[in-house]
């Protein structure tokens, strides 16, 4: 009996073929899955990177906040404490007439009155109070209200001539504009 394989060698010589193209795809296909795979790693690599940034940003971003917060806590308490401030220098300018009689009690008691308003304002400047508004200041409407204007020729227009009262920064932010008296432009 022959060989089959003797009859019909093309037959096996095309067998062997199929068979090399049939590795050749899946080889083809397993380099396309890898490819594939290590695109979607990097992918996935850059989105984490990008996810990480994101939340060192976020976490940056409420700290800030929260610094920010915890400075301007106190703000209502403190522009209370500056209307407060305005009452003693008030009091002050209306009780030096009576500091110059030379009665020794309201001499004392002025000069009381002047040390608390010290005090007070050294504790305000402690935690970054800043307060505005001084007579000859140019007027600025991002940190004074004008309550009126008057004439005069000795002060430099657009200046503040009188403060009505105080105002306040906090840390460079504004919590209350000074009131003033402005010069008027001739």
């Amino acid at each position: 009996m022959e060989n089959n394989e003797n009859k019909n060698p093309t037959h096996k010589d095309s067998e062997i073929e199929e068979n090399n193209e049939l590795v050749a795809e899946g080889e083809a296909q397993e380099v396309d899955h890898q490819k594939a795979a290590i695109e979607a790693a990097q992918k996935a690599e850059k989105e984490i990177l990008y996810i990480r940034a994101e939340f060192e940003n976020y976490k940056k971003r409420l700290n800030k906040d929260q610094e920010t917060a915890i400075k301007m806590a106190n703000k209502n308490l403190i522009s209370e404490l500056v209307s407060v401030l305005d009452l003693f220098e008030h009091a002050i300018a209306h009780s030096s007439k009576l500091k110059n009689k030379g009665d020794q009690d309201v001499t004392n008691f002025v000069t009381g009155i002047e040390m608390t308003r010290a005090e007070l304002s050294q504790l305000l400047n402690r935690f970054g109070v800043e307060l505005i508004g001084q007579v000859g200041e140019s007027f600025d409407p991002n940190k004074h209200e004008a309550i009126s204007e008057v004439e005069s020729e000795e002060q430099k227009p657009n200046s503040i001539s009188s403060v009505i009262q105080k105002g306040c920064m906090l840390h460079g932010k504004l919590l209350k504009p000074a009131r003033v008296v402005v010069v008027k432009m001739s």
